[in-house]
């Protein structure tokens, strides 16, 4: 089977929900647009797209995949590495986008699941997966995840050295102090320890 571009599945998602073909282009639009900001290196379409795939293996065990979906698209769609309400942010800008498309109670679901994006908690099965997908780069292989800290440092190379250093070291032993950084026990099966392992690599190296 054929792998979904970002838009096409952009577009399929909303046909759910809308026939109006200009509005959809818009919207995509629009997600494309913040997506592409220059500055973005890590938190790109490419980190939609790997996000994605790990929808696509747990999708059976998704209540509601599609909202998932819209929280996946929506949850990094403001990123200013000068501030620290990207989620808030993100979740008030896909209310405003998606208002006249989904009903209240949807609407709600999905503010919800893009703050628990920021505070990695979430209270019920679907942010427990959209939490783990979205923090399944902690896990991979150590090459892997070095390149992805190499990125993350690019994203925020106006920050100087030290304060970088500073604030990554303090997110970094966040995450290690947690009993289990990942929600679902899928997760914690398969990534847990790499992820342990490669957090308390990058701290030393710090």
């Amino acid at each position: 089977m054929k792998k979904l571009t970002l838009k096409e599945r952009f577009t399929q998602l909303l046909s759910l929900y809308s026939q109006d073909t200009e509005l959809v282009s818009t919207l995509w639009n629009e997600i494309e647009t913040h997506y592409t900001e220059k500055h973005r290196t890590y938190h790109n379409l490419k980190h939609l797209d790997e996000i994605f795939s790990y929808f696509d293996t747990y999708e059976n065990e998704l209540e509601n995949s599609n909202l998932i979906s819209f929280s996946i698209f929506y949850h990094d769609v403001i990123y200013n590495i000068w501030k620290k309400d990207n989620e808030e942010k993100s979740a008030d800008f896909a209310m405003q986008e998606l208002q006249e498309l989904l009903s209240k109670n949807d609407l709600s679901t999905i503010f919800n699941q893009i703050l628990a994006t920021k505070t990695h908690e979430g209270s019920d099965n679907d942010t427990r997966f959209l939490i783990d997908f979205d923090l399944a780069i902690l896990g991979q292989s150590s090459e892997v995840y070095q390149q992805y800290a190499k990125l993350i440092r690019k994203e925020y190379k106006l920050i100087p050295e030290i304060v970088y250093k500073k604030g990554r070291k303090k997110v970094l032993q966040h995450f290690i102090n947690k009993p289990f950084i990942y929600k679902t026990d899928t997760f914690i099966n398969l990534y847990e320890k790499q992820a342990k392992l490669n957090l308390k690599t990058e701290l030393n190296k710090l």
